[in-house]
């Protein structure tokens, strides 16, 4: 039998697996994210190693950064020093020989959930992680929404508060610097340097903790967050009426409330007319969402793929 490696390479990891063609994921690991120029490289190691267990015919691709498919190659990262304009996947199959499929590790992880996931049976959805940034899809029957340059989606670029924070893209006010998971996360030691409360290795998860525990300061950031992200959603709620809004991202596993609070906070700002049943949904996929769309991206480049 023929198998699919896969990677999805972020800023600090780079996840990877081995696929069957039906899509059953059947080993998972990660490695640290080497310096940029060295990745081609050690996917080719862990491709070699991976060989030693496994007929490999094809290798999927989720990553970070502004990607162009056809090409395979990464247009723009801010983080991974000196990624942009990398040509991997021509790299990648110069030294494995194998066809490569590169695609942006939010389209590939929506890719995912489309194909066996939270959206399998949805026609019309909305895909969001929450991270270092907000990054999002449209999904309209059933097919990524791309737009006429590939960037259709951008809901952690729109401006939520006009004149706000300064944002990474050059504007100000945009949603992921008010509803991200590091915004959260800033946000949170600014209120906790206020309230002369004492800060050591916050995360996103410990603040989650900390809510579950009763924490006023806590509290106070996670209702803004929640408040925030409601805003930001009521508006992708009025422009797309989805069916369902699938939230992926760290904070959003285990027994967390966020996922019920925001379905709460919808309920009061989405208009009446609108249906008013639990909309936001949690990625059923979660992290291995990206190796599950890498995954589709390469059988569907050998044709051999279920249909989604």
């Amino acid at each position: 039998m023929s198998y699919i490696a896969c990677f999805d390479i972020g800023g600090t990891f780079i996840k990877y697996g081995v696929f069957n063609p039906k899509g059953k994921l059947l080993v998972k690991s990660k490695i640290a994210t080497p310096k940029s120029h060295e990745i081609p490289d050690v996917l080719n190691n862990k491709v070699k190693s991976l060989q030693q267990d496994f007929h490999l015919t094809a290798i999927g691709i989720s990553s970070c950064g502004l990607v162009d498919p056809e090409k395979g190659m990464i247009l723009f990262s801010n983080n991974i020093l000196g990624y942009s304009g990398m040509k991997l996947g021509e790299l990648l199959f110069s030294l494995t020989q194998l066809p490569v499929s590169v695609e942006n590790d939010v389209k590939s992880a929506c890719l995912g959930e489309i194909w066996k996931g939270s959206i399998k049976d949805k026609r019309n959805a909305f895909f969001l992680t929450l991270g270092t940034g907000i990054g999002s899809s449209i999904v309209m029957d059933r097919k990524i929404v791309s737009g006429s340059s590939r960037f259709a989606g951008e809901l952690g670029h729109t401006v939520i508060v006009v004149g706000g924070k300064p944002c990474s893209c050059g504007r100000k006010g945009c949603l992921e610097q008010y509803a991200s998971t590091s915004a959260l996360v800033q946000d949170y030691k600014v209120e906790a340097q206020q309230k002369g409360v004492a800060v050591k290795n916050v995360s996103g998860e410990t603040i989650m903790d900390l809510v579950k525990q009763g924490e006023p300061v806590a509290l106070a950031v996670y209702e803004r967050f929640i408040h925030y992200i409601s805003v930001g959603l009521t508006n992708v709620i009025h422009l797309l009426n989805p069916e369902k809004i699938i939230i992926g991202g760290g904070i959003t596993e285990g027994d967390g409330p966020i996922i019920q609070d925001i379905n709460l906070q919808l309920k009061n700002e989405v208009m009446d007319i609108y249906e008013k049943e639990d909309i936001v949904i949690a990625s059923s996929l979660g992290n291995d969402a990206g190796l599950y769309g890498a995954c589709y991206l390469a059988l569907n480049r050998m044709n051999i793929k279920e249909t989604v």
